[in-house]
């Protein structure tokens, strides 16, 4: 007994000298980022910027430090006197995360600067796919890891929600989804204050699904191309499905809804095979038919194109919007015999995009827009030849196939 208790002090006297080289790391690189933002900003907009990425470093700290203790495998007890590289990849998330939430203290920044936000957040996502192959490819899964992938996915989602809003690429009411978990688990406290039942969830690949899709989104409202009204109506279509989730997940969790019961099972059937698999070559049909509308007329004139898919502040908007042409058409084609459709509809949906941004809002390419994105959620549906994203939508990154649920 002694002796494991020695080994467990020894490991977690280990993982905190590695805490305390971690906490080091995010001190320099707030330093380095702080100069760099001096000499190419402004003083004082760098300052705030360093304020708040100290602020949730820290709190990402605390995060690591309070579970060091379950820096184990699952089912087992042995504590690992290491973090493991999946850890290590995670933690640098996070610290792409808190320089990320610096820009919260300060102006959208103009020129080559204004695009570090979105490249921030793009890395960390990039990042959160690599730690988790990394974990499932190496065996190297622990209940810490698990912890930090949660709360820095929550985090991240905040930050890049805040900063929308922050730079009024989406309305305010968005940072309710931002809060999203932080809701979720004072719902969860809530009801133990009060003696109420709390029920756990269930595995679900659509639930990592929409989240995923939710924070790719998310990336895309922090390019300096993007603006209101696109994000906008872009950002209701989204909050849907996402909300729906949360919705379906607080059911579960609250105990007013049984996701094994037959009843359930039974009209979630009929309610996908309805939705998933009907409506999508409907939408198809309709989304190919508008783009085709719109590109057939112009594809033998590049001024035409320019003014329908010119996309200001792209440089070289000619050739941008025959670029944007040209896929869209290959994505309508796709489309049509429900090919690679969620492949086909996000190259559509840029070209619905660039149409709102050059000529304004309105109700066919609202509509054009709004349908893309549904397809890009539903997928081909029913009567479909080609669906290759299938596979890699529905299984981790490293997980093996039939580690796989729906």
């Amino acid at each position: 007994m002694k002796s494991s208790l020695w080994v467990h002090e020894v490991a977690l006297t280990s993982l905190r000298r590695r805490w305390a080289i971690m906490a080091v790391l995010c001190l320099l690189a707030v330093w380095l980022g702080y100069q760099a933002l001096r000499a190419a900003w402004h003083p004082s907009l760098a300052w705030g910027w360093t304020m708040a990425a100290v602020a949730a470093l820290a709190y990402e700290l605390g995060v690591l430090w309070r579970g060091l203790k379950t820096n184990h495998r699952p089912g087992e007890t042995v504590l690992m006197p290491t973090l493991g590289p999946a850890n290590l990849l995670t933690l640098l998330r996070g610290l792409l995360l808190g320089l990320l939430a610096g820009f919260l203290a300060a102006p959208w920044p103009s020129g080559g600067l204004a695009w570090q936000p979105a490249g921030l957040y793009t890395l960390a996502i990039v990042v959160d796919v690599v730690d988790g192959y990394v974990a499932r490819r190496m065996g190297d899964t622990t209940l810490l890891g698990g912890t930090l992938d949660i709360e820095f996915d929550a985090l991240g989602l905040l930050i890049a929600t805040g900063l929308a809003v922050h730079y009024r690429q989406l309305p305010g009411w968005y940072l309710v989804l931002g809060l999203s978990r932080y809701l979720f688990l004072f719902g969860i406290w809530w009801r133990q204050r009060q003696g109420k039942p709390i029920t756990d969830m269930t595995p679900s690949v659509h639930r990592r699904m929409v989240a995923s899709f939710h924070m790719s989104f998310m990336s895309v409202m922090l390019w300096p191309l993007m603006r209101p009204p696109a994000t906008t109506l872009a950002g209701l279509v989204f909050a849907l499905p996402f909300t729906a989730s949360f919705v379906r997940d607080w059911l579960v969790v609250s105990g007013r809804l049984d996701p094994t019961s037959a009843t359930y099972l039974e009209a979630r059937r009929r309610l996908a095979g309805a939705i998933s698999g009907w409506l999508p070559p409907v939408l198809r049909v309709g989304v190919a038919a508008v783009t085709l509308g719109f590109i057939l007329p112009a594809i033998t004139s590049t001024s035409q194109r320019a003014a329908l898919f010119g996309w200001p502040g792209m440089p070289f908007p000619q050739s941008v919007a025959t670029a944007i042409s040209l896929v869209a058409l290959a994505g309508a084609g796709m489309l049509v015999v429900g090919a690679a459709g969620r492949l086909a509809a996000l190259g559509v949906l840029f070209a619905a995009a660039a149409h709102i941004h050059t000529r304004g809002l309105d109700l066919v390419n609202g509509l054009w827009l709004a349908a893309s994105i549904a397809l890009l959620f539903l997928g081909s549906g029913a009567l479909a030849c080609w669906r290759p994203e299938e596979a890699a939508l529905f299984r981790r990154a490293g997980e093996k196939k039939e580690a796989t649920s729906r």
